[in-house]
């Protein structure tokens, strides 16, 4: 599998992150849409276990990619806590990959700007607005000096019906009340191919570029983080939308493979049925990108 890359400029605020988990079903509802007579087959191969049709990281911004948390800036050796995740530029991040080194200069802390907007409720039986009834929607835009995300994504023959899916969804939008204009983008140039991110000489470790549920027989020496998440399924057809609680390993957690070296992708699916949809999954591969761990001298 070969590693793309797409550029994404959103023209409004979501309210859906754009992790690889939500965008996995986005990207589904596309497909079923654009490429009806694949779509089972593509998604039985999810179903069916080794290596997957493709694999997708959570969208970064600019071109900013997850700091791996084994390594600890000079900024952080102050003994003051900073809530991650840290970013550093791509640049900064290739060099800590093939190298193995401390990258050089204080790492993004807020790349992301959040805020609440407050709304009234919708009285069902006038389709007017109810007396006193208001809610809140949390939003996200890109912090000043950002115009720009990148999205990862690794395939070996789908990338023609990836980079026209995320050309469907640019249309409709991505995400939460994407009705209303939330999650609205545009992709900017043609998908462009990061053979950086498939191949480190020597590399001994991987770092996560997804929020990502393990399986069993994956690595388990490493350093890494837990999000608790309330995921749903998406779509108009299904009763019962809730998947239930689940954890999930975050973006920058690494693992360590050592003379197995690392693999394309890690992680699995997990299978959400439902009577309307029997072979619902929840997306949980890890994206991986290979780096060199060294060992911390003494």
């Amino acid at each position: 599998m070969n590693t793309w890359r797409l550029r994404i400029r959103p023209r409004a605020a979501w309210a859906t992150p754009w992790r690889a988990d939500s965008l996995f079903g986005a990207v589904c509802w596309r497909w079923l849409e654009l490429f009806p007579e694949s779509f089972a087959a593509m998604l039985e191969e999810f179903h069916a276990g080794g290596e997957p049709p493709f694999v997708l990281s959570d969208a970064f911004p600019g071109d900013c990619l997850p700091l791996p948390f084994h390594v600890v800036p000079q900024f952080l050796q102050d003994g003051k806590k900073r809530k991650p995740p840290f970013f550093v530029s791509q640049a900064s991040f290739r060099d800590s990959i093939q190298r193995g080194t401390n990258p050089e200069g204080e790492p993004i802390v807020k790349p992301y700007f959040a805020y609440s907007r407050l709304q009234t409720s919708i009285n069902r039986d006038s389709d007017t607005a109810a007396d006193g009834q208001l809610f809140e929607t949390e939003l996200t835009t890109l912090a000043s000096g950002f115009h720009e995300m990148s999205l990862y994504f690794r395939t070996g023959r789908y990338l023609p019906q990836l980079v026209a899916c995320f050309h469907a969804l640019a249309i409709t939008g991505f995400g939460k009340k994407s009705s209303t204009g939330l999650g609205a983008f545009e992709i900017v140039g043609e998908a462009e191919p990061c053979p950086w991110l498939d191949d480190v000489a020597n590399a001994n470790a991987f770092v996560s570029l997804s929020h990502f549920v393990p399986e069993t027989t994956d690595p388990t020496i490493g350093q890494w983080q837990i999000h608790v998440t309330y995921p749903k399924l998406q779509g108009n057809a299904i009763s019962n939308i809730f998947k239930g609680t689940m954890l999930m390993l975050t973006p920058g957690s690494v693992f360590r493979t050592d003379d197995v070296g690392p693999r394309s992708w890690y992680g699995r699916m997990l299978p959400v049925p439902r009577p309307e949809m029997p072979k619902a999954l929840h997306y949980g591969f890890c994206f991986p990108a290979p780096l060199i761990w060294r060992e911390e001298k003494k």
